[in-house]
Parts: structure tokens; C-alpha cells; sequence
């Protein structure tokens, strides 16, 4: 499990903005090396989202997401929730992160 996943969840007017930064290579499995390798695919394959131990939503990704992914949203929240995002690869490696929304 890997836990250097950055997350910051902000309340304003009574929507939560988040922003979350997957610190991963995303390899298609398509590109080749410089020796012409191909270089074997490692991609985050699904997400979920909670909010005080409540499922928010699910999503499902792919070989096509960038390296370092960056994902936005967001949603009717307030001050002091506990939102929890967990990110899974197709090596079975688990990101995760918890944050408090300020």
C-alpha cells in the first residue's frame, strides 16, 4: 500500500472542492523503451471515493491516464468531513489517502 497520494478537500458556500495527485508511472504497455522494449503496462485501474464512511462514487480508469494523475471534483460538503480516496493498479498495489475537508 503506498501512501504518498496528496489530497486537499476545501469547503466553500457549501461545496467541497478536492484535488488528488497519484504519484505512479501509468505505462500503457504500449511504448517502447530505448533499446525498443516495450515497456510492460502498469496503469491505476479503479478508484473510490468516501465521505464520513460513505461511498461518494467509483471510477474506473485506465492505460490511457497520464503519469502522476491529477483528479479534480467536487460536491455539496462541509467543514470537518472525512473524505477517503483509494486508488487501486493492475499490479494490486492500493493508493490511499484521508483528509479532513477545511
Amino acid at each position: 500500500m503506498s501512501s504518498s497520494v496528496r489530497i486537499f478537500a476545501r469547503e466553500e458556500s457549501g461545496t467541497v472542492q478536492v484535488k488528488v495527485i497519484i504519484p505512479h508511472p501509468n505505462e500503457s504497455g504500449t511504448r517502447k523503451d530505448e533499446q525498443g522494449n516495450l515497456v510492460p503496462a502498469h496503469f491505476i485501474k479503479e478508484g473510490a471515493i468516501s465521505l464520513n464512511s460513505n461511498p461518494l462514487f467509483e471510477i474506473q480508469l485506465g492505460p490511457s491516464v497520464s503519469k502522476d494523475p491529477f483528479f479534480q471534483f467536487r460536491f455539496a460538503g462541509k467543514k470537518g468531513d472525512m473524505l477517503h480516496v483509494s486508488f487501486l493498479d493492475n499490479k494490486d498495489v492500493h493508493y490511499v489517502a484521508e483528509t479532513v475537508v477545511q
